[in-house]
């Protein structure tokens, strides 16, 4: 692999993954959670990271697993510093495109935030009579919820309460479940067996019946009870509240592109726009 080549590699993972902070003196060390030379990763960053990827429930083991990628990451990050390989031309180049297409986003992101789009339950009943043959299931599919617990023990126990009648599926994944579905009851919605990437998993819960609850399934995340809440065969039409939400999302969709379009639009009849289709194709060099 070309040096500038790795050291886009790694410098996208470093700036993807961790925003680190220069260490000092005065630093609180109740704050810190790990460092590297003169960098930290912080509490606050910490907790940050994991609410971004939708794991504030994360168990103390996968706390640790995350603090050990953060210290890979920002080690290979300093040495591809210290080698320089950010004053390479072609990295130079790509840390532009990354940084020119991340503002790009961002205000993206705020058009959309400023926006005030609204979908009445009549766009929803006129999109749904519009479309209707998209949403005809093609395989069959699950309604799925979920408890996840961060060990097995902690899992089997809940498994006997539930089998016991010591409290109902949705209530012990509201008050016991460290997965973000918990304030939902731990509810998935319907799934189809692409959706599910472990496969051992897919064939647990394709062989449960309606209302049945699965054993514990374990995995790096922790430990999973899933129950088949409905289920849906091929060639079946879902009702219009069972898609509400996946046809308020695909109208939303809609409205943003197009207002994104406008503004966009807007920005380039104010702008000096040129293309140069000449220069499009550089020209075969010339047969000796």
């Amino acid at each position: 692999m070309k040096p500038a080549v790795y050291c886009v590699v790694l410098l996208n993972v470093a700036l993807l993954f961790t925003q680190c902070r220069l260490f000092s003196s005065s630093e609180d060390p109740d704050t810190v959670v790990a460092r590297v030379n003169q960098s930290t990763l912080t509490v606050d960053e910490l907790e940050a990271e994991m609410e971004a990827a939708a794991l504030s429930g994360a168990t103390l083991q996968m706390r640790k697993d995350w603090v050990s990628d953060w210290i890979r990451t920002e080690l290979l990050y300093q040495e591809a510093l210290r080698m320089a390989f950010d004053s390479e031309e072609e990295t130079a180049r790509e840390l532009n495109r990354m940084r020119r297409d991340h503002l790009a986003n961002v205000i993206l992101e705020h058009i959309v935030a400023d926006s005030s789009l609204v979908v009445t339950d009549e766009d929803v009943a006129d999109y749904f009579e519009a479309h209707r043959q998209e949403f005809i299931t093609h395989e069959p599919e699950l309604r799925l919820s979920v408890i996840v617990l961060p060990d097995e023990t902690t899992a089997r126990q809940v498994r006997s309460q539930l089998a016991r009648g010591r409290g109902t599926f949705e209530e012990l994944a509201r008050t016991r479940s460290i997965h973000t579905s918990s304030v939902n009851g731990g509810d998935l919605g319907f799934l189809k067996r692409a959706d599910i990437s472990d496969v051992s998993v897919q064939e647990i819960v394709f062989s449960l019946n309606t209302g049945q609850v699965s054993r514990p399934v374990l995995s790096e995340s922790g430990s999973f009870i899933f129950r088949v809440v409905d289920r849906r065969e091929a060639g079946s039409l879902p009702t219009l509240d069972e898609v509400r939400g996946e046809i308020v999302n695909r109208v939303l969709r809609d409205r943003r592109r197009e207002l994104v379009r406008r503004f966009v639009d807007a920005l380039r009849q104010s702008a000096d726009v040129e293309i140069y289709d000449g220069n499009l194709m550089r020209p075969e060099p010339a047969a000796p």
